[in-house]
């Protein structure tokens, strides 16, 4: 399937509008020590395969039912750092692209959305990459950088498939379109912050 620059800057034109609207249908997964929280649920169905907690770094990684920590093909990720605050979300993922780079035979990315969501910062960016070193695979990453005032988050959803060349991945329009739908529904808010309301996210 032919992925080409057309395609994305269709896709991320729609993405442009859409990411204004952020519309969170899920609950909170945070510490007691900020009262920031990250409102975030994995895809339907999705398991619980690793999971780390502490003050400075929060991860949660989910696959498909079918799927396990060692055999899977999706792999969603969910990552806080304290270390990280005052981070740009821009900045953080295009340094996400110079990490790939070393792994990957090469790597196409593309802005999706930059801007503010409920008043934090907000980037989110898909890359390409051929052929990982690592895996053998091609992969499809879709990541989210949220810059909050305790935490700095990073979303990723991996995806690997068969070595591709450029602008030719097997993989479906309409698989991205329902990720940049998932992303859309994760934001930060802050109950102690009238500018990062929760309330109104958490009912809807």
């Amino acid at each position: 399937m032919l992925f080409s620059s057309r395609l994305i800057l269709s896709v991320a034109s729609t993405l442009a509008l859409t990411f204004l609207l952020v519309a969170c249908t899920s609950t909170p997964t945070s510490t007691e020590v900020t009262s920031e929280m990250l409102l975030a649920k994995p895809p339907l169905d999705w398991q619980l395969v690793y999971q780390m907690n502490n003050i400075s770094t929060r991860l949660s990684e989910f696959v498909p039912p079918d799927e396990t920590n060692t055999e899977w093909t999706s792999r969603l990720s969910l990552e806080s750092f304290k270390e990280l605050v005052g981070s740009d979300p821009i900045e953080t993922l295009l340094s996400e692209v110079t990490h790939d780079q070393q792994d990957c035979n090469f790597v196409q990315h593309f802005n999706l959305f930059s801007g503010f969501e409920n008043g934090f910062p907000v980037s989110v960016r898909l890359f390409l990459c051929g052929e990982s070193t690592n895996s053998g695979k091609g992969e499809i990453k879709m990541a989210k950088a949220i810059a909050g005032n305790d935490y700095f988050y990073l979303l990723k959803l991996l995806k690997q498939i068969e070595p591709f060349e450029p602008n030719q991945p097997d993989f479906a329009r309409e698989e991205i379109a329902a990720w940049s739908t998932y992303f859309r529904s994760i934001s930060l808010c802050d109950g102690n912050k009238p500018e990062h309301p929760c309330s109104d996210r958490e009912s809807e």
